[in-house]
């Protein structure tokens, strides 16, 4: 017989975190709204959100082992990374555009990093959930790390091509699926249900990476029709 509630613990980035980028302040702030609350009364599923703002995949899998040690009390864990991984340190960037540069983990570390944590679930009888990453915008994003004086024209030096920003992005969304394909993971596709709105673009904020309002409302949409929750014997 299963549990009445079904726990469900989130290791994430600031996309799962709820974080949007609030021009009238011209910082980061968290959605007045948790949707997880709302979502899980919905559900019938309880979520504790471990996710962090700024988190790489290397980071959450320090929190996981941390968590893994204190006795992880869930049915199933949502990881979520990608967004940061996949991100350059572009004050580098801009200083040395004909530099080789490498970004906060590169994409075999990010893939083998994810499996291991695939792994270390099921080693304790915790089952792993996947999602792809939202996609961005290219250009709002160059336009949102140079607003604080990086040179744009050595940036695109070395990207070559500005949409490269996003190419590289989708990367680490691809190898997600990859990962979820070859492990036999449960796959939430969040990416494609943004590319199916004609209005994706005003479900990603100015800085070019974070969803909207909008968009973490479609997320929970998205999340709500993924089947999260158990199917009992």
């Amino acid at each position: 017989m299963s549990k009445d509630i079904q726990k469900i613990r989130i290791f994430g980035d600031s996309i799962l975190k709820g974080v949007v980028y609030s021009e009238e302040d011209n910082r980061y702030v968290p959605l007045q709204q948790d949707g997880f609350e709302q979502l899980g009364m919905t559900l019938g599923i309880e979520f504790q959100n471990s996710a962090m703002f700024g988190c790489t995949i290397t980071k959450g899998m320090q929190l996981l082992q941390k968590a893994i040690g204190k006795g992880l009390d869930c049915d199933s864990v949502l990881l979520e990374y990608g967004g940061n991984d996949c991100d350059f340190l572009w004050d580098e960037v801009s200083a040395q555009p004909n530099g080789e540069h490498q970004p906060k983990t590169p994409l075999l570390a990010f893939g083998q990093t994810l499996k291991a944590m695939i792994a270390k679930l099921r080693a304790i009888a915790v089952e792993p959930i996947l999602m792809t990453l939202p996609p961005i915008n290219s250009d709002r994003y160059l336009d949102h790390i140079c607003r604080g004086g990086l040179d744009r024209k050595r940036i695109l030096d070395w990207l070559g091509d500005i949409y490269n920003i996003e190419r590289y992005q989708e990367l680490y969304s691809l190898r997600v699926a990859t990962v979820a394909l070859a492990t036999q993971t449960q796959l939430i596709d969040i990416r494609s249900g943004f590319l199916a709105r004609r209005n994706c673009s005003s479900l990603i904020c100015i800085d070019g990476i974070h969803p909207s309002a909008k968009g973490h409302e479609l997320i929970m949409d998205l999340l709500k029709e993924s089947h999260l929750v158990r199917i009992s014997a």
